[in-house]
């Protein structure tokens, strides 16, 4: 009866890494005792109960574990020489039980550790990548936004908004970079007026080219319910536009009141720009009329 027993203890402790003899002397078996009394046989059966216990617990762990490392090893496209040595946690993940995995050390809390600390560095590692990854797609947003002239607002973007969760920031930014590109080219015959109207070079159009390229521009906004331009409406970017085209001495005046608000603004902005400069000096007439004046007095008092 005794010796099936001791090969079930054998066969658990090869799979889970415990010293066989150590066991055999916890347990005050002497190494090819046949015959055990009734005390020592619970011991034993005990002590055989609590490692199938914790056989079921290693494997169920290193099986999450396994999971875990394939997740990583794909992620990191790892090479098979590295996933050598986890083979037996790789296995893991295809056995229907803990009796599947037979080999020595299969089950071992030094295979486990040995998985665990791997994770931890490959995760470090994917975050580090992921990051990367994020920053890029982020400078890719903000690069076709400049294009057609929109600022992150306009897509509910915040690029100072600090990330802690990766993946779903770059699943995020995917699909917003995916709706820029939609926009960019939706947009782009508004746009393409605006910067030609709005470069420096313009001045070689002929007039006769600019007013049609603006009638043109203002039909086209008049379709559109909204229109963000360089965080503007592009309503008041066609109109500055047209300002800039219009000559000075054909624009409307503006009535007297505004004229006179602005007047004052004009003397108010100028006086306190001026409020720290030392006051000028008297205009020639004032110091000619004064020189006149002593020289004046000057004669009274020669005379006398």
């Amino acid at each position: 009866m005794a010796r099936p027993a001791m090969d079930r203890l054998k066969r658990l402790c090869k799979v889970l890494g415990s010293n066989y003899q150590e066991r055999l002397d916890e347990l005050g078996i002497a190494a090819g005792h046949k015959e055990m009394d009734e005390k020592t046989s619970k011991a034993l059966e005990q002590t055989i109960g609590e490692l199938e216990k914790a056989k079921e617990a290693r494997f169920s762990e290193l099986q999450a574990l396994g999971l875990k490392l394939r997740d990583l090893w794909k992620f990191h496209n790892t090479g098979p020489e590295n996933i050598l040595e986890f083979a037996e946690a790789f296995a893991c993940i295809d056995a229907e039980s803990a009796n599947e995995l037979t080999n020595e050390k299969s089950l071992s809390m030094e295979l486990i550790n040995k998985a665990t600390e791997e994770i931890n560095i490959l995760e470090a590692s994917m975050v580090a990548k992921q990051k990367k990854i994020y920053l890029g797609k982020k400078q890719k947003l903000l690069k076709l936004l400049e294009e057609t002239h929109m600022v992150p607002a306009d897509m509910k973007f915040d690029p100072k908004k600090k990330e802690s969760d990766f993946p779903k920031a770059i699943s995020d930014l995917k699909i917003l970079i995916k709706q820029v590109k939609v926009q960019i080219l939706e947009r782009k015959d508004i746009v393409m007026r605006i910067e030609l109207l709005q470069h420096p070079v313009n001045n070689s159009l002929s007039v006769k080219t600019s007013e049609r390229l603006l009638r043109s521009l203002k039909n086209l906004v008049l379709l559109e319910d909204t229109f963000p331009f360089d965080g503007k409406d592009v309503k008041v970017v066609v109109n500055a536009i047209e300002d800039e085209m219009t000559p000075a001495s054909t624009r409307p005046a503006l009535p007297v009141k505004k004229r006179m608000s602005a007047r004052l603004t004009e003397l108010r902005d100028k006086k306190e720009s001026n409020a720290d400069l030392p006051p000028p000096p008297y205009p020639s007439r004032v110091r000619d009329g004064n020189r006149e004046r002593r020289k004046g007095v000057w004669g009274k008092e020669s005379k006398r």
